[in-house]
């Protein structure tokens, strides 16, 4: 029994390849969030999973202190560079993947836009209502995504690039995979993803999607651990070595599958180059990652989720009143970029280390009421 957070397409092909080798006992899986799979690793059915697959470290991460995962043998330690050194006793990087932005092109045709380039592009005000994201508190992939753009634009700007690209967000999806639906489904133009679930649709021949990359942006391995309470451990590890095996890694590239292997391409392969592309990626800090999942998880949640409407009029009333005056307004974009937690905060492993989630929702609301109060204060003395 393989326990995953991918849906069941994204696993599907792997499974039924597996299941035509030779001398082999046939695979199901179950899945499931994140959040499910450690609770679940966590009762008496811990003993019913066998395999732990998914591209969530944080899951990992979080099983592994925990308890809950196999220490694998040296032979099968990862030693190809992909994986947390915090997460190599027990967990295998086995694919690549990479994020972007999966695009409708009738719907962003209808409001003459091209097709964004960037994290910035999203920004653009025709773009308004037409974006589709899924939650980090549900989906591990958007939080990673989300982490990476701090990392690479700083904790006080990237937050600000987050709000501004949330203007134009007409849906939050519960799961990763539900981005991909929407758009295919017009209920969006451009949907932020990972690659493989958007090429399961480009590839599929729907003439009215696309895909790209984002720039400078990093790569996203998946992992694979077995569950330290199974009773089928020498058939898991047969299952590792089938993935890390020339036959595993070329089932990779499959239409069905739309991953790219940790083991280089032949430089004819028709994905070599996207393949090295990926290996190239700037790489995301783990470490910090890891230390500050919750904030970042918590901090969306309460600023960004439960205040988009808010946010969303805030914004439009800064807009129209800088229109108005023709000229920027700094004063009262600061006082709508202002965060609750400093940069050095979200670095600080003491405040991390012993951060409260309820006296920080307390502190955190206290905040934000003011924020309100200062905007509309410093609006209406324009006036």
């Amino acid at each position: 029994m393989i326990g995953t957070t991918f849906a069941l397409e994204g696993i599907q092909h792997l499974v039924s390849e597996w299941n035509k080798q030779p001398n082999t006992i046939p695979i199901t899986t179950l899945n499931r969030t994140s959040a499910s799979l450690n609770q679940l690793l966590s009762t008496e059915k811990a003993r019913e999973v066998d395999l732990i697959l998914s591209s969530s470290p944080m899951l990992f991460y979080n099983l592994q202190i925990g308890n809950k995962l196999f220490p694998l043998p040296t032979t099968l330690q990862d030693n190809t560079g992909f994986l947390p050194n915090m997460l190599k006793p027990t967990t295998v990087a086995f694919a690549l993947s990479g994020y972007g932005m999966l695009f409708n092109t009738t719907l962003l045709q209808q409001v003459e836009r091209p097709l964004p380039q960037s994290w910035q592009d999203l920004t653009h005000p025709d773009l308004q209502g037409l974006i589709v994201i899924s939650s980090p508190t549900r989906s591990d992939t958007n939080h990673i995504m989300l982490e990476a753009l701090l990392q690479k634009h700083g904790w006080q700007e990237g937050w600000a690039l987050i709000e501004q690209i949330m203007l134009n967000v007409g849906t939050i999806s519960a799961r990763s995979f539900g981005v991909v639906d929407k758009v295919q489904a017009n209920l969006g133009a451009v949907g932020i993803t990972i690659d493989n679930y958007a090429h399961i649709l480009t590839q599929q021949n729907h003439a009215h999607l696309a895909f790209r990359y984002f720039p400078h942006f990093p790569a996203s391995p998946t992992f694979i651990a077995i569950v330290a309470e199974s009773s089928k451990k020498p058939q898991a590890i047969k299952f590792i070595q089938f993935l890390l095996s020339e036959t595993g890694q070329r089932i990779l590239t499959d239409v069905q599958m739309s991953k790219y292997p940790i083991a280089p391409l032949p430089t004819t392969h028709p994905k070599a180059a996207l393949q090295q592309q990926l290996f190239q990626q700037p790489p995301i800090n783990y470490e910090l990652l890891l230390k500050r999942q919750q904030l970042v998880k918590l901090l969306f949640e309460q600023h960004i989720t439960h205040r988009l409407g808010l946010l969303q009029e805030h914004w439009r009333l800064l807009q129209q009143k800088e229109q108005a005056l023709n000229r920027p307004l700094p004063e009262l974009r600061q006082i709508l970029t202002a965060l609750p937690v400093s940069a050095a905060q979200a670095e600080d492993e003491v405040y991390l280390t012993h951060f409260n989630r309820t006296q920080e929702l307390l502190n955190w609301q206290h905040f934000f009421i003011a924020q309100q109060v200062a905007f509309v204060k410093a609006l209406e003395d324009l006036e």
